[in-house]
């Protein structure tokens, strides 16, 4: 197999450019590229369908001095290739007028242009394609929309950071779906809002990229001078911001950013309410989990959870001192949600408001859910309580982690064990060690969240509320287990159940870990990313 080789020596190197443009051959059979220069190079062109090894060498030879020699085996850092399809037909010829347009000025350097071109329509004529070729070509050298559909499959994944709420849990996952998308052959680049101002992201207006993801993320919303032009709207790429929480919270920037944005959310309920009150976009693309770096552990805790106490009453407060015919409609909301835990939040409103016979516009509603929004927070606390409170009087130890937990009204119950706060990476240590471990949904009624992966890749029983995003995805009973809301009753039985059952518990462990490991990573991610946007350029 041919071994690639890559000096910064740039002696030469223009010439043995043009002698990878000229001699396709160098490029067929198995050949081992350096990964970390795969990567900066921007891995293999996805919207290429022939000629890719040949097209990624060129790259290679404009940016370093490039060898090839042999070798039995592909040496260690490597990543082995072999070329799919390099017969002379309309996707080769395809390449080669991509390859004559992004190399133009090169070859006219070296008074070649004219000879490359010529080549290129003499091989089209040979299979009856030139007419076709001729327009294609025409439009490369345009540098127009189709040039860059091709050209920023290969240009760097900008990502935002800098968000440090949630126990810092933006930036691990920008981190880890950035570590992902480079082991999948990307190149990827930071911008850290934490570390430098807004004004430092007008160094990307004009430049091209395979894509720019946000975390949650205002940065969309910043406009130019005028007050009228996004700045995003002057770079050139297409824009995803990931939102984790129902996409009322983030309102204003869903309806002040570019229209090229496209939303990736959590659940599916959240999909439809994006795409008809927001008229975005948007995809289900849940955020994933993290392998542990250790071993299963020693299980030394019963039932855990992970997460903040959240205070019920202080939220009712909220609601108590709103104006009188807010706070009416808010106790309605606030009822509503809590006799039927199955509804989505926003069903749940417009019922309320249709029960109380207002009328509103689509636009209408989302102001109106914007100024109640709190109640939803106030009903994920009343049953985020509910929930422990089941299993300490059924007594049950729960050992929670949170500060907030250790002065809240739960902390009379000898049988809870409070811990304090616990970072990302610490929280897969309390996955480790426990045999069961909690997830009470933010009221996601058709999501799955990080905290629902971790449990499972820690081989940990994850057990849930239930999530319509679970049907055809997981098995209830064999890789998790789920309870309903408005039937908390039967929840003490089944947790103890397996809890005196070890190869019971472990058997569903085992099965959820892989489950989660096979369609729930940062990988499996970033696989799916990249295919999207393989399938829908720009």
């Amino acid at each position: 197999m041919k071994i690639v080789h890559l000096s910064e020596n740039q002696e030469n190197k223009e010439e043995r450019f043009l002698e990878f443009l000229y001699d396709e051959r160098l490029a067929e059979g198995t050949i081992c590229i350096p990964a970390a220069q795969l990567r900066t190079a921007g891995g293999i062109n996805s919207r290429l369908k022939a000629k890719r090894q040949y097209e990624l060498l060129l790259r290679f030879a404009d940016s370093w001095l490039v060898e090839i020699t042999e070798a039995p085996e592909c040496p260690f850092g490597y990543v082995e290739l072999k070329e799919e399809n390099t017969a002379l037909d309309w996707e080769g010829l395809r390449t080669d007028c991509y390859v004559v347009s992004r190399y133009r000025n090169t070859l006219i350097k070296h008074s070649c242009f004219n000879e490359v071109v010529g080549s290129v329509l003499e091989a089209a004529g040979a299979c009856g394609l030139r007419d076709k070729t001729v327009g294609f070509l025409e439009e490369m050298l345009k540098r127009g929309e189709e040039y860059y559909q091709i050209d920023d499959a290969v240009q760097p994944i900008l990502i935002y950071k800098g968000e440090d709420i949630c126990y810092n849990v933006l930036n691990v996952f920008a981190e880890q779906f950035g570590k992902a998308l480079m082991r999948a052959g990307k190149n990827v680049e930071y911008f850290d809002s934490e570390s430098e101002e807004n004004q430092a992201l007008t160094r990307y207006i004009g430049k091209h990229y395979q894509a720019v993801i946000g975390m949650q993320t205002y940065l969309f919303s910043i406009k130019m001078k005028d007050d009228q032009t996004y700045l995003h709207d002057l770079i050139h790429a297409p824009i995803y911001n990931f939102v984790f929480d129902h996409p009322i919270w983030v309102k204003p920037h869903m309806l002040q950013s570019p229209k090229k944005l496209v939303v990736l959310t959590l659940d599916l309920n959240y999909v439809r309410f994006c795409e008809r009150y927001y008229h975005r976009k948007a995809y289900l693309f849940p955020p994933s989990g993290k392998r542990p770096n250790g071993d299963v552990k020693q299980k030394v805790f019963s039932v855990s959870f992970v997460g903040s106490y959240g205070d019920y009453w202080n939220e009712a407060m909220l609601i108590h001192s709103m104006e009188r015919n807010m706070r009416f409609i808010a106790n309605r909301f606030l009822l509503k949600m809590r006799k039927n835990p199955k509804l989505t939040s926003e069903e749940a409103f417009r019922q309320t408001l249709d029960e109380k016979r207002i009328r509103y516009t689509d636009r209408e509603y989302t102001d109106i859910f914007f100024a109640y929004k709190r109640v939803v927070c106030c009903v994920m606390y009343y049953y985020r309580v509910k929930v422990i409170k089941t299993l300490l009087e059924a007594g049950m130890t729960v050992d929670v982690f949170g500060n907030s937990w250790a002065n809240c009204a739960l902390a009379v119950y000898p049988n809870l064990v409070c811990h304090p706060d616990v970072t990302v990476e610490q929280s897969l240590e309390v996955f480790l060690q426990s045999k069961i471990s909690l997830n009470i949904m933010a009221w996601h009624k058709g999501g799955f969240t990080e905290r629902m992966a971790n449990i499972m890749l820690c081989k940990a029983v994850l057990v849930t509320d239930d999530t319509s995003y679970l049907d055809g995805r997981f098995c209830r009973g064999m890789d998790l287990l789920a309870f309903q809301l408005d039937e908390l009753e039967k929840l003490p039985g089944i947790l103890k159940e397996y809890l005196k059952n070890d190869e019971k518990r472990e058997k569903v462990a085992s099965s959820g870990y892989e489950k989660a490991l096979e369609y729930h990573t940062w990988d499996c991610r970033a696989h799916e990313f990249l295919n999207e946007m393989q399938q829908k350029p720009g």
